[in-house]
């Protein structure tokens, strides 16, 4: 163990801070440690018995201190001497974490955390790590990004930005940007809506003329002089109900052309980001909670763009119509009837940031039961062979009553408000009749003039109750095109360079050179690793489970980016080549086989879609499948169910083994490709893949030593760290780890046959 020694110009570890140790903090510290420097301090979000509260981890020259949530006194914080702590290290868990220490006879939890703080807490504790290794503490200035710059509130999980702080504007103004490819046929709409308009204008007018001049008779001879005008009110009245509704007709058909086109392209859109975005992006969320917000979220968006973009249109320009006509019929009594409306406008205010966490909460909560479904169908098998339904039935049963419980709340909220906006409107019927009857009794007005005022009154009333429907629409929409948005403008974590290199055909030489690697950023599977494989060599991965075989392949394929160090192909670093071009030169045949829902020929031609009838079936023969491919009564057009659940294991590894012969490809790697047959179908397997090995570089992981013997050299890594490398020879001669695993194995496999 290293010697701590105290220096007066101590690093200070200012990245790994949340925020500054408070000043009455310091003072605790100062008062335990007087001779001690604060070098870095994280802030926990949990309280020893694991309830939300805060409570610190401070790192000092020599010590590390831990202060709980009521520590007021100095004697009330908990000291770890550096001389005693081995290592530090976070365990990660479901919703929380942790800070563990181990001494030479402990090992102990000193601090916990939720998720959302597991950037800082990673930080501090990898520069603890570098002080206890002796070197050298480096300054980083280090962002928890599950925390708002804005608000300093929690980001939710499956979002990637504050839901509180984003412009509700411009997310609207962004949506509507998808209109633009249907420019002529919104215009379109624009103008049949106008035109509807004005027709929709006339009905309360010729309503004033038969009152005041078709059906009023003359008062001195009392005979109707304007009589003869009847039949003609009567067919303008009834021309203009019929072009009002033949116009909205044509209208509403070009805009729900316009709305499902729209929101096509906006799934799209996301649909392909989807596809663009990294592995770890899907590691950090449920596929149900995605499948939620390409599905369901979508169709918010149509509706919004369907149902209430036309309506709203439609009510803002009878709004300005019915505006101008009550104006011209009685200015007066039109800044009478404006009364309510302005207190509508206010209520409409005081309300929408009221509704708005109901309306999040229903759609967070709807989004955790997809995930669930998605979970427990997907995994239905292992449900059903733990017989696990009921237990499934209730976490369903709790998750439905929780989203059901917020579409309940939701709609109660809106049950409260809805009626009294609707009131506030109904006021203005009232006012009309009642200034409107004192300027008939003082013949300042007709009564038919108040008729046509209350009939267009009811005219512009009703885009406003429309308005105020549409305000649940709104929310919906607004709130659903973020989480949309939010996968659109997640960027992939793997990306070309600026001009990446095209390699038309890969020789194979590969090198790991001082590789590091952790899924997570603070806790690395792949530690400082670096060796070179030659060209058409076939190498074997060895190794406990967990060790980093499998990281190993999925850096090479370049499914993540390395922390620290380089892998290239070629003498390239694989970050500079087109990573396109690098992965149609790689086959890999994985541990857990996916077949698509398809026919057995789809399967294999996945990875080589041209190919013919022929290249599908000599691949089947090579990877032994084309026998039993035959047995089935479709043969090749065999459906394989979901998942390929209608094949047993080695029949579902046989089809990806010859998928990855189909793709003839320079680099070919086996993770774990005859885990799931029997000895008999294992040799004849085998004896394929020795052919198929031969002229290009191979990787091969397996858990059954004895497969690994014709390989030119061996790898045996043990938790992230290459520790032997050899022949199978060469490596059982070292009496080492690969000795040991061979010795293991063997007595695994007498004592099954002696029970067998």
């Amino acid at each position: 163990m290293p010697t701590m020694k105290k220096s007066a110009t101590a690093k200070k570890l200012n990245g790994a801070r949340y925020r500054e140790l408070p000043e009455s903090l310091k003072t605790l510290v100062k008062a335990r440690l007087p001779k001690d420097e604060v070098l870095g301090a994280a802030a926990s979000d949990l309280t020893r018995a694991n309830q939300f509260g805060e409570a610190w981890l401070v790192c000092t020259d020599t010590s590390l201190v831990v202060i709980p949530d009521s520590a007021t006194a100095k004697d009330d914080l908990e000291c770890h001497d550096l001389e005693m702590i081995e290592t530090a290290h976070l365990v990660n868990r479901v919703g929380g974490s942790s800070v563990e220490i181990t001494t030479e006879t402990d090992r102990m939890r000193i601090i916990s955390y939720t998720n959302a703080r597991a950037a800082i807490f990673g930080d501090l504790v990898g520069e603890i790590k570098n002080r206890l290794d002796g070197k050298d503490v480096k300054k980083r200035d280090a962002k928890d990004g599950k925390y708002c710059e804005h608000c300093n509130l929690p980001i939710p999980e499956d979002l990637g930005t504050c839901p509180r702080c984003s412009e509700k504007g411009k997310v609207l103004k962004r949506l509507l940007t998808f209109l633009r490819p249907y420019r002529f046929k919104v215009v379109t709409v624009f103008v049949l809506l106008i035109t509807s308009t004005c027709f929709g204008l006339a009905p309360p007018y010729i309503s004033k003329l038969f009152i005041d001049n078709i059906l009023k008779p003359d008062p001195q001879t009392g005979t109707f002089t304007h009589g003869s005008w009847l039949f003609i009110a009567v067919g303008a009245l009834a021309f203009s109900y019929l072009m009002q509704q033949v116009i909205s007709g044509v209208q509403g058909w070009v805009a729900c052309a316009i709305g499902h086109r729209t929101v096509h392209d906006v799934r799209s859109q996301v649909y392909t980001r989807l596809q663009e975005l990294s592995l770890s992006y899907f590691d950090k969320h449920q596929i149900g909670s995605i499948m939620a917000r390409v599905n369901q979220d979508t169709r918010e968006l149509q509706r919004f763009l369907v149902d209430f973009v036309p309506m709203t249109l439609e009510s803002l320009f009878s709004l300005i119509g019915v505006g101008c006509v009550l104006l011209l019929l009685s200015w007066k009594l039109t800044l009478f009837v404006m009364i309510p409306i302005v207190g509508t406008i206010v209520f409409v205010k005081r309300v929408f940031p009221r509704m708005r966490p109901y309306f999040k909460r229903y759609y967070h909560r709807r989004s955790r039961l997809s995930a669930l479904v998605n979970d427990s169908l997907s995994g239905i098998r292992v449900v059903k062979s733990f017989g696990q339904e009921t237990e499934e039935l209730d976490k369903f049963h709790a998750s439905s009553t929780a989203y059901r419980d917020a579409g309940v709340a939701m709609e109660q909220q809106w049950a409260i408000y809805h009626p009294l906006m609707h009131f506030f409107i109904m006021l203005g019927t009232v006012i009309v009749w009642a200034v409107g009857g004192l300027y008939v009794l003082r013949d300042q007005m007709t009564l038919g003039s108040v008729l046509a005022f209350a009939g267009y009154l009811a005219m512009f009333y009703r885009p406003v109750f429309t308005l105020t429907r549409m305000l649940e629409m709104i929310l919906n929409s607004l709130i659903a095109a973020e989480r949309v948005f939010d996968i659109v403008d997640t960027e992939p974590q793997i990306q070309n360079c600026d001009n990446p290199a095209i390699i038309p055909k890969i020789e194979g030489s590969l090198e790991f050179r001082n590789v590091s690697f952790g899924y997570n950023p603070f806790d690395e599977v792949i530690k400082d690793m670096s060796f070179k494989i030659k060209p058409n060599e076939v190498i074997g991965l060895v190794g406990h489970s967990g060790a980093g075989k499998s990281t190993l392949i999925n850096l090479l394929c370049r499914l993540y980016d390395t922390s620290k160090g380089e892998v290239l192909v070629d003498g390239i670093d694989v970050r500079d080549i087109d990573y396109a071009c690098l992965r149609q030169q790689i086959a890999v045949v994985l541990q857990e086989t996916f077949l698509f829902n398809g026919t057995i020929h789809e399967n294999i031609a996945y990875a080589k879609p041209d190919a013919t009838r022929r290249q599908v079936v000599e691949a089947a023969w090579a990877a032994n499948a084309h026998e039993f491919i035959l047995q089935r009564p479709d043969g090749y057009d065999t459906e394989v169910g979901e998942r390929g659940g209608r094949l047993s294991g080695g029949e579902k590894q046989r089809i990806a083994i010859a998928r990855a012969i189909l793709r003839n490809p320079r680099i070919l790697i086996l993770d774990e490709a005859t885990s799931s047959v029997d000895t008999q179908t294992e040799k004849r397997i085998q004896e394929a893949l020795e052919t198929l090995t031969k002229g290009r570089t191979t990787i091969a992981i397996a858990h059954r030593l004895s497969t690994l013997r014709r390989c030119d050299r061996l790898f045996v890594i043990d938790d992230g760290i290459l520790k032997e490398v050899g022949t199978h020879e060469e490596l059982m001669k070292k009496d080492g780890i690969f000795a040991n695993l061979v010795g293991i194995q063997s007595e695994m496999s007498q004592i099954m046959a002696i029970k067998g």
